[in-house]
């Protein structure tokens, strides 16, 4: 275990598990060294005691003898295998490391709420009439309905926590969903994304993970983008905060952030 800090020096902490486990191999070269030996044995004392009339069938030892041969590569290119996938995972936790202290986009539809404040990110293929966001704790239940941005492009949800039915929401992962239609009143299809603040990583059985913390972690494949940290202040609901935000990220789709 490593203790890493991000750029707002938070300790924060990367877990890996990245050394072969070389138990299963060495037994196997152990299992075939003895029936090797044993092997050598037999042989050696069938050699010294066969018919000098009916000698013993070359070919068949051959066959074993390579056989033998085939089983020792086998468990040899294993190992290979093994301490390849080790430095492979060594080196993708390394990479995921630069993550922290960063905001990312990935696949899903999810946030963190925590210190009064929530980011919900969605794509819009075109321009919408109207747009309903559905916030949704953990159970199912909507605790917020509203209005929310309709230009095309990226656009993202700051919410504070008030719920539809007033107070406010306790910290954790809520779920998002988009409603969109035309001015005809056809649905356009909207994206959702899983939108938080990396603060640490994780790597078990070979995978990358990114918390985004309340237990919220994505796999590092699922990453469609990464950005520097914004500094925006969550609203209430029902004030306009329309507007664009800097986004650092490699996409170059337009940007529109309102509060929820």
């Amino acid at each position: 275990m490593s203790s890493v800090t991000n750029n707002t020096n938070t300790p924060v902490t990367t877990r890996t598990s990245t050394t072969p486990d070389t138990s299963t191999t060495t037994g196997a070269q152990q299992a075939l060294s003895s029936n090797l030996n044993d092997f050598l044995k037999l042989l050696t004392t069938q050699l010294k005691n066969q018919d000098p009339t009916a000698p013993a069938d070359t070919n068949q030892m051959t066959q074993q003898i390579a056989a033998l041969s085939e089983v020792e590569q086998q468990i040899n290119t294993n190992a290979n295998l093994k301490s390849l996938l080790a430095a492979y995972t060594s080196s993708q936790t390394s990479n995921a490391v630069s993550y922290i202290g960063k905001e990312v986009d990935a696949t899903g539809n999810q946030s963190v709420l925590a210190g009064g404040g929530a980011i919900f990110t969605y794509n819009l293929p075109s321009d919408a009439a109207k747009v309903t966001v559905d916030i949704q704790d953990s159970t199912g239940k909507t605790i917020y309905s509203g209005a929310a941005a309709k230009a095309s492009g990226r656009n993202q949800i700051l919410w504070d926590g008030t719920m539809t039915s007033g107070g406010k929401a306790a910290d954790g992962v809520y779920s998002f969903k988009v409603t969109a239609t035309n001015a005809k009143g056809d649905a356009i299809d909207a994206t959702t994304y899983t939108t938080g603040l990396v603060n640490s990583v994780d790597t078990a059985d070979g995978a990358t993970s990114l918390n985004l913390g309340q237990g919220l972690s994505i796999g590092l494949s699922d990453v469609l983008s990464v950005r520097n940290v914004t500094s925006v202040t969550p609203q209430t609901p029902g004030t306009d905060t329309s507007g664009n935000t800097a986004d650092n990220s490699t996409d170059n789709s337009t940007d529109n952030s309102q509060a929820a």
